[in-house]
């Protein structure tokens, strides 16, 4: 069992995790190895975590991908380990959900690598949590403990939702998102920039009867845009589900619920059939770390799924080593725009000579 650097530090604790357990956010399949010893519980908010663990063999009927916890699914933890988030408004969305779950004297773990910021968290833990700080520390992360001894607010999902209206390439859209999705709460520079590209862009005449597939749609920007400038429907794809809840939220504050299919896949694993248009903003971090495989793998399987002639358009940060594989993918590519940190990129499924 391969385990990342935070899991070994839990396991130098393994004794001490007893009892009902939840994970919230696992980073891998750590909590099939404590499910050994304790009645333990996954709410995964990503799918290749998610994924990973039902393949491990970890118990499908307390596997749960969700934007949150269910109501009927189980309470009165004596544990909840939740791994440190990148974005800390993803800590505190975690710890709103999972306070109210935990047992009175039960624990919250929070485990982090040093550079996920989990050295700040302490303040965040303070806030809910009596007896708070840090239990162990190795290979560069931190295990911070805290107690539950008040009450614990109740969780209102409806609190976390951030809504605003914002202009670009043309249209007014109204947004939502939710902590720990991408560009939550804002407009990022490289979709700014990429929908000002795509509204330069000459579509097929039938655009409306186009497939359309939005890689990493995080709050539903780019498939709303979408589908306001084309008429089409968009399948909107992202491995969070956070994302996903988001991208519904968005497509239903416009009033165009029905034009959106929303798919959760580990890369492009769940996508059925080919699309005239492939858009993405992909990510490339992985936790902290810059991660080419993600939109490595991505370029090298979109082939499958576009239509003879099917356009590809990306954006990233100029620096990222993406044309090679988009010449490997593809046979060749086209630089539109370049400029403030930011590429765009075209690709088209070559026609079969």
């Amino acid at each position: 069992m391969n385990l990342n650097l935070t899991s070994q530090l839990l396991v130098r604790n393994n004794t001490e995790l007893s009892g009902k357990i939840l994970f919230a956010n696992p980073e891998d399949t750590y909590p099939l190895e404590v499910s050994r010893q304790a009645d333990v519980y996954a709410w995964c908010q990503s799918k290749t975590s998610y994924d990973a663990l039902l393949h491990v063999g970890f118990a499908d009927e307390k596997l749960f991908l969700s934007e949150q916890w269910g109501a009927e699914n189980a309470r009165d933890f004596d544990f909840v380990v939740i791994y440190q988030p990148k974005a800390k408004e993803l800590l505190d969305y975690l710890l709103a959900s999972v306070l109210p779950l935990l047992k009175d004297g039960g624990q919250i773990w929070l485990v982090g690598d040093n550079k996920s910021g989990v050295k700040s968290s302490m303040k965040r833990l303070e806030a809910g949590l009596d007896e708070v700080g840090k239990k162990d520390g190795a290979k560069h992360c931190l295990l911070y403990a805290g107690y539950k001894r008040r009450p614990a607010k109740p969780f209102v999902f409806e609190d976390w939702i951030v809504t605003w209206k914002q202009e670009v390439a043309g249209q007014i859209l109204t947004l939502c998102s939710l902590p720990g999705v991408f560009g939550h709460g804002k407009l990022d520079k490289g979709t700014e920039i990429l929908l000002n590209q795509l509204n330069q862009h000459r579509f097929m005449s039938d655009i409306g009867s186009a497939r359309i597939l939005d890689f990493g749609c995080g709050d539903g920007i780019i498939a709303l845009w979408l589908h306001n400038k084309t008429g089409a429907k968009i399948t909107a794809l992202d491995d969070s589900v956070l994302a996903l809840k988001a991208t519904e939220l968005t497509f239903a504050a416009n009033q165009v619920g029905d034009a959106v299919t929303l798919l959760a896949s580990n890369g492009l694993d769940q996508v059925k059939g080919r699309f005239n248009y492939v858009v993405t903003n992909p990510p490339f971090h992985t936790g902290v770390n810059t991660d080419y495989s993600i939109a490595e793998s991505f370029f090298m399987t979109v082939k499958q799924h576009l239509t003879l002639n099917g356009e590809l358009f990306v954006v990233a940060n100029d620096f990222l080593r993406y044309p090679p594989i988009l010449d490997a993918a593809l046979g060749s590519h086209t630089r539109l725009y370049r400029d403030k940190g930011f590429a765009i990129y075209h690709g088209r499924q070559p026609k079969k000579k």
